[in-house]
């Protein structure tokens, strides 16, 4: 048994929650996949997944295995390309698709530095918030948050990006404060639709342990969240922003927040890419700047 292979087919199988997509993803054969994953819990004298028809879950011992390999794993594809590249200048185009309004208030504002430290890369820079086919789009690397779809590709968590909900003072003038998530009832809201479902974004509340979920009127729907802060700022109607988003106008007293004693839910942002031995050393260089970037300016608005 390689105990590198192993490993690494075990933290495919986690990361995508099925034998079938790992093995496609490694491009191996599934029962390939799965003897490797037996051949490591007999290794390791523990059961790491839980396995039933529908699918497979890690157990507690695999769960700190997982966070312990997938850092081995990386430092290990880092050295290779590392060492592989050599002397040898990073050079080519990149081709880079993340969310509008991380493109345009984090990427757009920071690439120089990349861009300054490898001057032999171009960088084209795809916002949208829209689904994207990225084999087609032939993209290197996209930023994607919540449902993720079912591809070849890798899916490598970030954190899980927070949000709050808030409006212009001029609309709670005219609708009033809520003092419970109940009488949002009354207030119309501008809504969101996910790229990666294709539906309107619901709006999920909790506190300790409770939680609420509610259907609010919208008068207003885009699929842009630059269009969606602008007509709150208009006071259209509450809206769910990212806090990064959202903070500077909080701070000049534009938008307030509703319901501060309650949290709105999180998304999930990943980065979605080729497995590491067919990603091209650039598009590695890039998400070590990139990953080192929004921890640096999301870190308090992460979970």
């Amino acid at each position: 048994m390689d105990r590198f292979e192993a490993m690494r087919a075990y933290v495919q199988v986690v990361d995508s929650g099925s034998f079938t997509r790992a093995a496609q993803q490694l491009g191996l054969h599934k029962a390939s996949v799965s003897q490797q994953v037996q051949q490591l819990e007999a290794k390791l004298g523990v059961r790491l997944l839980t396995r039933t028809t529908r699918k497979v879950t890690p157990t507690t011992e695999g769960l700190r295995f997982h966070e312990r390999a997938r850092s081995i794993l990386q430092q290990l594809d880092e050295a290779e390309t590392t060492l592989r590249q050599g002397s040898r200048a990073l050079q080519g185009q990149l081709r880079v698709d993340v969310p509008v309004a991380v493109g345009r208030l984090l990427f757009a504002q920071e690439i120089r530095g990349f861009l300054d430290s490898h001057p032999g890369i171009d960088v084209e820079l795809g916002c949208t918030d829209r689904r994207v086919d990225l084999v087609a789009a032939g993209v290197d690397c996209a930023l994607r948050g919540g449902e993720l779809p079912d591809s070849g590709l890798v899916a490598r968590p970030v954190g899980a990006l927070r949000f709050v909900l808030c409006a212009a003072p001029r609309h709670l003038e005219r609708h009033g404060v809520p003092a419970t998530p109940q009488a949002l009832a009354a207030h119309p809201q501008v809504g969101f639709v996910a790229g990666s479902t294709g539906r309107l974004r619901p709006l999920r509340l909790r506190r300790d342990t409770a939680s609420v979920e509610l259907e609010l009127p919208a008068r207003l729907v885009t699929t842009d969240s630059a269009a969606a802060l602008s007509a709150a700022l208009d006071g259209l109607g509450v809206v769910q922003l990212a806090e990064f988003v959202a903070a500077p106008h909080l701070d000049s007293g534009a938008l307030v927040r509703v319901l501060p004693g309650w949290r709105c839910a999180s998304l999930p942002m990943h980065w979605l890419t080729p497995p590491p031995r067919r990603r091209p050393a650039r598009v590695q260089a890039f998400l070590e700047w990139a990953d080192a970037m929004l921890l640096r300016r999301l870190g308090p608005h992460l979970d």
